[in-house]
Parts: C-alpha cells; sequence; structure tokens
C-alpha cells in the first residue's frame, strides 16, 4: 500500500555496491517500460474502497513490471504458464491485469485468488467478471495468505503476484480482517510478509516460475534477498524500482535456483 514514509534512512541504504546497482538498474527498467493499462473498474463504487484497498503507485508499479515482462516473452513461453496465484486479492488488479494479457494464449491460466477479507473476494471477483476473465479460470479462496491452498499448489505457481501490508505499524495493528490488513505491516513492515516467503518459495513452480512482490525500503529488500537465497534457493533482484511522493516502491523478482519442498 502507498503511504507516506520518510526517504530512507542511512541503515535502509544497500550494504554492497551490487545491491546498490541493481537499484540503479531497476530504477532505468522502469523509466523505459511501458505505462500497463488498468484493467476496467468502472463497476466498483465509493463504498467499495472501504472495504478494499484502492489502486495506487504500488498497484500501477506492479503491473507496469508485469507488463515489461510479458512483452518480453515468447509465445511459446506464455503458453507454459498454467497456474497464476494473487495473494492478499484486494481489488483484484494486478492478477486481472496478468490474465486479459494471457487470454489470447493457448495456456488459459487458472487462476487463484486469496484474501482473508471476504469483501476483497467478492470485489476480486467482480473485477474478474468486468474484465472478461472466464469464471471457470477463476478460484477464490478466502484464507490467510495462501495457507489453505498450500498442498494443492505446492510447486505448482508459475506466476506468483503479492502487494503486501508493508507499511510499518505496531504489531498490535495486524490482525484484521478488513480494510487494516491491507496496509498494516507491523515492526519494519515485515511482519506478513516474512510469513508469506516460505510459501512463496513452496508454491512456485521450478525452473520457470516467478513471483512479483511489491517492497519499499523500510523492509530493508536487500536483507529479503539474501535469506530467500540462503533458505530456499530463491534469486531475487529488484525489477522496477520508482519513487512515489516521499518512498521508493520496488518489485521484487523472485525466481527459484532448485526446486523446493517441505
Amino acid at each position: 500500500m502507498a503511504e507516506h514514509h520518510p526517504l530512507r534512512t542511512d541503515d535502509q541504504n544497500p550494504k554492497t555496491a551490487a545491491y546498490a546497482q541493481l537499484n540503479v538498474d531497476a530504477e532505468r527498467r522502469a523509466k523505459e517500460c511501458s505505462s500497463a493499462k488498468m484493467p476496467n473498474l468502472s463497476h466498483l463504487k465509493l463504498c467499495d474502497y472501504e472495504n478494499v484497498y484502492e489502486p495506487s503507485d504500488d498497484t500501477y508499479l506492479l503491473i507496469d513490471a508485469i507488463g515489461y515482462d510479458i512483452d518480453g516473452m515468447t509465445s511459446e513461453k506464455c503458453n507454459d504458464i498454467k497456474t497464476t496465484l494473487e495473494i492478499g486479492v484486494g481489488t483484484g488488479v494486478p492478477g486481472v491485469f496478468l490474465n486479459m494479457r494471457l487470454l489470447n494464449t493457448a495456456s488459459s491460466p487458472m487462476h487463484y485468488i486469496t484474501d482473508i477479507n471476504s469483501d476483497a473476494i467478492r470485489i476480486a471477483n467482480s473485477t474478474a467478471e468486468k474484465n472478461g476473465i472466464p469464471t471457470n479460470n477463476l478460484h477464490a479462496i478466502q484464507c490467510d495468505l495462501a495457507t489453505d491452498i498450500l498442498d494443492e499448489l505446492q510447486n505448482k505457481v508459475d506466476v506468483l503476484i503479492f502487494n503486501p501490508p508493508y507499511v510499518p505499524t505496531p504489531n498490535e495493528d495486524i490482525g484484521s480482517n478488513g480494510i487494516e490488513a491491507s496496509w498494516a505491516g507491523g515492526i519494519n513492515g515485515r511482519v506478513v510478509l516474512d510469513r508469506a516467503l516460505p510459501q512463496i518459495a513452496q508454491l512456485l513452480s521450478f525452473p520457470n516460475g516467478v513471483a512479483y512482490i511489491v517492497v519499499v525500503d523500510d523492509n530493508f529488500p536487500e536483507q529479503i534477498a539474501q535469506m530467500m537465497n540462503e533458505k530456499y534457493g530463491i534469486q531475487v533482484i529488484p525489477w522496477l524500482r520508482r519513487r512515489a511522493r516521499n518512498e521508493f516502491l520496488t518489485i521484487l523478482k523472485m525466481t527459484p535456483t532448485r526446486e523446493y519442498r517441505i
């Protein structure tokens, strides 16, 4: 969720020159990429945004990142995408955007959405319907993160999307199943994301699975990258990066270097 944060402090700066260069490369890609076209949200009313997160700068950067990669894919690689998942779906925009781009491919992927908020499930379903995503290609599950489908989708998710609650807050702000769940991230904005990371490792297909995760510098993304590589064999790089008001948003791109099973 795009909120107002101070620009990064010294302790949030990259610890290595290599990661600092990756940030520079991600900022360049963000400037070069085309602006993605938002799915149609004309079915939503103002009151809907009282219950789910309204698309903002982080949403736009996320769909830009997805669109940037799809633009560079061959038709054969697009056809290899069989299963997609958006965790914490909100209005459903990123996953719907992805599947709209894949609608005319032979793969006709199965798209799963999860959210702890029942209003988000309802609204995301309506967003998919409004934008022509076939209902038989959509599975909606109300649950915490992807907990209820981990066994079903282990090592099967080709594209995973997660815009987590990344705003640093007191830990006691976490745990709601309402609108607060879309932004309250606990200490360093990492409490919910850290719970999701082992699930992401378990879900991604090998060798071609990819996850797109929204973070801000408050979340210490270089630390996330190091941990995911060491524990799960997941390569993490900043893929697109853009300043939004007084924060830096980054889309982390995660790809497995080995199959992870529990």
